[in-house]
Parts: C-alpha cells; structure tokens; sequence
C-alpha cells in the first residue's frame, strides 16, 4: 500500500508544471475585424430576415498568397471559409479572419456576390506568442489602428 501512495504522489508531483512553462505555450492570434452592413434605407443586409439580406451562400474570403489571389476553405474548421454572421444587440454582423499567412502588409477580399467585392488589406505583426493586425484598410481607406482608442476593429458599411 505505501509503494502504491508513493507511486502516486511522485506521479503527480511530475505531472504538475512550472505557471511559466504555461505562459510560454499560450499563443494569441488577434487578426479579425467585424462589419455591420446596412443598405441606404438603413436595413441590416446581415440580417435573414430581411428580405434583402445578403445571401450567405455567394460570401466568399480570398487571401492573396505569394502573389496568387487563393479561396478560403478549410472544411476542419467550424468557420470553413473564416467567415462567421452573428447577432450583436440589435444587429447582425460579419467577424472575417484576415489573411495572416505572412507578416507585414497582407490583403483580403471579402466577396459579398459576383459583383461587389470590398479589399481589406492589414499590416500583421508577428511576435514569438502573437500574431496580430496592427493597421486595417478597406477599399484604399485606412480604417483602424491598433491603440487609437477602440478595442476591437469593427466598421459599419452601406451598401
């Protein structure tokens, strides 16, 4: 019976590690940005209810890798196409993971149908635990900046 305690403790004694081996195997990816779409009337075109909402159907994220514009779509992930519609209080949004293949300047092209596609493009910054966007443009615009008072990106367009 004391050989099987002893066996016990010292198995959990070496099970258990150091809060800084911890620290060192998180990793934060902070590389989305969320819109909220509306039409002139003011409808929210995210929203299914709306008879003029966007058909999720023809959204598409392309990401522009080594020069070659590629199609989003991983069907291991619970986002296939890294794209997610969600309600937020009163509204619909759209969170788009943007390309992070690379650091530096990356760009994006959010296809909402066949013919209207939004280019985002964003400077991603890399470091050992992080990868996350610093600067965000869409269409040309700059649009957010990391530190410039908001917490997370999120811009409203019209349609």
């Amino acid at each position: 019976m004391k050989k099987s305690i002893l066996i016990l403790a010292a198995t959990i004694l070496f099970a258990c590690s150091k809060s800084n081996e911890i620290e060192e195997q998180q990793y934060n990816l902070e590389v989305g940005l969320e819109f909220s779409v509306f039409n002139s009337q003011n409808e929210d075109l995210l929203n299914p209810e709306n008879p003029n909402h966007l058909d999720v159907a023809d959204i598409k994220l392309f990401y522009v890798i080594n020069g070659e514009k590629q199609e989003v779509y991983d069907p291991n992930l619970d986002s296939p196409r890294n794209f997610r519609i969600f309600k937020h209080e009163n509204e619909y949004r759209i969170g788009v993971s943007l390309n992070h293949e690379t650091s530096g300047k990356t760009m994006t092209y959010l296809q909402w149908n066949e013919s209207d596609v939004d280019t985002i493009e964003a400077t991603i910054k890399k470091t050992q635990n992080s990868l996350y966007s610093d600067e965000i443009w869409l269409n040309g615009i700059h649009i957010w900046e990391r530190g410039d008072n908001t917490i997370d990106p999120y811009f409203i367009l019209v349609k």
